[in-house]
């Protein structure tokens, strides 16, 4: 047997578009990124709402300037009009209807606020290199190990490093509040939780090298001794 084919769930990022003028549009992907530059991967797959939109004339410019911000359309969902369904389907993007098996999740402030599904725990039992990238999508990470500096480490939900701490670390990548960081040896170029981070020079001098918990309060970073 070479291939086989069975059904799946799949978390992804729900886009709901408000408005067809592409300056605005591109004016709020480039707010959201500034506010958040580690929440954007290349290509992060995403579904397009436009359940708020009438017919649509300028749609390929719409798909491109969602494509330049760094995310990928597989689908449309909630299409309601029928110049537009016609519309969407000659430009190839195909169109999702309400069975279709996705949760949805919420992209910035342009979308319903969800926390999302933290459903797994990744474990990793060897040392991350400078130059690599982990991520953990609705999961939690667990690194029995040191990460270098350069490396960067992203996950949905807590990040646990049983080892050195250093790179770029950010928990809470789809915009949880709740996520937490725990270290056994703080040394990071760069820590985030939801969006909110601290580069390495604002990071209290008295936690260097120590085992620490990091979490958001009243929307702001705090660091605690382990």
């Amino acid at each position: 047997m070479s291939i086989s084919i069975k059904g799946s769930n799949f978390t992804l990022l729900v886009m709901h578009v408000y408005s067809t003028c592409i300056g605005v549009i591109r004016r709020s992907l480039e707010e959201k990124i500034k506010k958040a530059p580690f929440f954007l991967l290349k290509n992060t797959p995403v579904v397009i709402d436009v359940g708020n939109l009438n017919y649509c004339n300028n749609w390929d410019a719409l798909c491109r300037t969602i494509s330049d911000a760094g995310l990928f359309i597989v689908g449309v969902c909630c299409c309601h009009d029928n110049k537009l369904k016609e519309t969407i389907i000659r430009s190839g993007i195909p169109i999702l209807t309400q069975g279709t098996s996705v949760k949805y999740k919420y992209f910035a402030e342009c979308l319903q606020k969800n926390i999302p599904i933290i459903s797994k725990t990744q474990l990793i039992n060897t040392p991350i290199r400078s130059g690599q990238k982990i991520y953990a999508r609705n999961r939690d990470l667990i690194i029995i190990a040191n990460v270098s500096a350069g490396a960067e480490i992203i996950a949905d939900g807590n990040i646990h490093i049983y080892g050195t701490m250093r790179g770029r670390v950010l928990a809470g990548a789809s915009g949880s509040k709740e996520s937490q960081i725990f270290c056994t040896h703080l040394s990071p170029e760069l820590v985030s939780i939801g969006g909110r981070y601290w580069l390495s020079d604002q990071i209290p001098k008295e936690f260097s090298g120590k085992p620490v918990r990091l979490s958001l309060k009243d929307d702001m970073l705090i660091i605690q001794n382990l």
